[in-house]
């Protein structure tokens, strides 16, 4: 005991021992138990226990033992715990939360048999869910664990835990390999006594250990729904990347918000591009991101309804010119570029940007044709059959849109000849 409790003790023995300062005495009653209060808060357990401990001693208070106690069960300090305990069940030998605390003593140090013993006699007097679970505790301990189900049971059946719940499932499946069963009984409790997070998350990763994928998903997603646990939707989306079931996939990333760079690829992968411009366009604001501006452009002209509407294709090309200011990705250069030629706005400049993006990419069929449409477009015809020729021996010509330039320009080197 450190002086300062020393100090307090001396001063709390006086005023108890003086009758007539008894307010006295009650304000430093009130005092220790700020300090214990103090001390357990800020997890200086061993101190909170001795302020407990003095406590009991001035006013005989075994609320104040029994408080001294736990905070020396928090402080894991086994031996004086259970020191203590014996101690004090010599004086009190039918206290029932006295012999709970020798109970645990002894299982933390590992006395297993005997705290059995103690835990089966103490269960059998009191009939409490919290003796048949320290019981249950000394058999799973001892490798007992059908005693230690059944006692799970008995706490089980008194108030319907959760978290006995669970125990018990999972002492099923792992030690008694009892998978069925114990999922059964997750099932029929949910059934019984509601859903929780915990019992959620749980039968859940039983159901996918379990190989039920099906059964695993729908809990997940049903826990999510129920409680918005981040973790439960990150399960079922591995289940569906698993099942490569991408409508599944893109419902729940659009209510989870979980992972939107992902939920963008998909729309992108299915090609619906209205949905795709839009999200592109939000992760743009938020992250201020030049490829999401990019590809919010490109996907609003590639989900228009009508493609020649000049206001929509002026707000795409300012749009792309802003961020290829800043993104030298060689597809969003072609695309700018190949826009303004194809809808003959300054086609000059467009092959410039296209040429930006050979400058990344020589070798790109597409990057070359769009220059070939280039020349075609100023009616250079010979740099423009020669360009498509280059993309035809590269590609083939069983591209629609390299057939149909190959055509156009084979007609304006004929017209170039006459």
């Amino acid at each position: 005991m450190n002086k300062f409790i020393t100090i307090l003790t001396l001063i709390f023995s006086c005023a108890y021992g003086a009758p007539k300062t008894a307010h006295n005495a009650k304000l430093l009653e009130d005092t220790f138990i700020l300090y214990a209060l103090d001390a357990q808060v800020h997890q200086q357990y061993h101190q909170a226990s001795d302020f407990f401990d003095e406590l009991y001693k001035q006013t005989s208070k075994k609320e104040y033992l029994y408080q001294s106690l736990r905070m020396l069960e928090q402080a894991n300090e086994v031996q004086t715990l259970l020191g203590k305990t014996i101690s004090e069940r010599i004086k009190f030998p039918e206290d029932q939360t006295l012999k709970r605390f020798e109970i645990i003593a002894l299982l933390k140090k590992g006395n297993f048999g005997e705290a059995s013993q103690k835990a089966s006699a103490l269960s059998e007097i009191s009939k409490k869910a919290p003796d048949y679970l320290l019981y249950a505790e000394s058999r799973l301990k001892l490798g007992d664990y059908r005693g230690g189900v059944l006692n799970l049971k008995k706490a089980y059946m008194l108030d319907y835990d959760d978290v006995v719940a669970e125990r018990i499932a999972l002492v099923q499946y792992t030690q008694l390999n009892e998978k069925n069963d114990a999922i059964k009984f997750l099932k029929e409790h949910i059934g019984t006594h509601g859903m929780s997070q915990r019992l959620g998350k749980r039968i859940s990763s039983l159901y996918a250990d379990s190989g039920q994928l099906n059964d695993a998903v729908i809990m997940y997603e049903q826990t999510y729904d129920t409680f918005k646990d981040v973790s439960c939707a990150e399960e079922a989306l591995k289940i569906y990347l698993y099942q490569q079931d991408i409508s599944k996939m893109i419902m729940l990333l659009e209510k989870s918000h979980l992972n939107e760079p992902l939920l963008l690829d998909l729309y992108i992968k299915i090609k619906v591009y209205d949905k795709a411009s839009m999200l592109a366009q939000t992760l743009y604001e938020r992250e201020n991101n030049p490829l999401y501006l990019a590809q919010s452009a490109v996907f609003k002209y590639e989900s228009a309804s009508n493609r020649k509407d000049p206001i929509m294709v002026a707000q795409v090309m300012n749009e792309l010119k802003k961020a290829v200011s800043d993104l030298e990705e060689p597809l969003y250069l072609n695309y700018l570029g190949y826009l303004m030629i194809d809808h003959d706005i300054n086609v000059k400049e467009g092959m410039g940007y296209v040429r930006r993006a050979l400058d990344k990419q020589p070798d790109s069929p597409f990057y070359i044709d769009s220059l070939a449409w280039g020349h075609y477009k100023l009616n250079e015809c010979m740099d423009a059959l020669r360009l498509i020729k280059q993309v035809e021996s590269m590609i083939g010509s069983d591209e629609q849109e390299v057939k149909d330039h190959l055509k156009a320009i084979e007609q304006c080197k004929t017209k170039e000849k006459n």
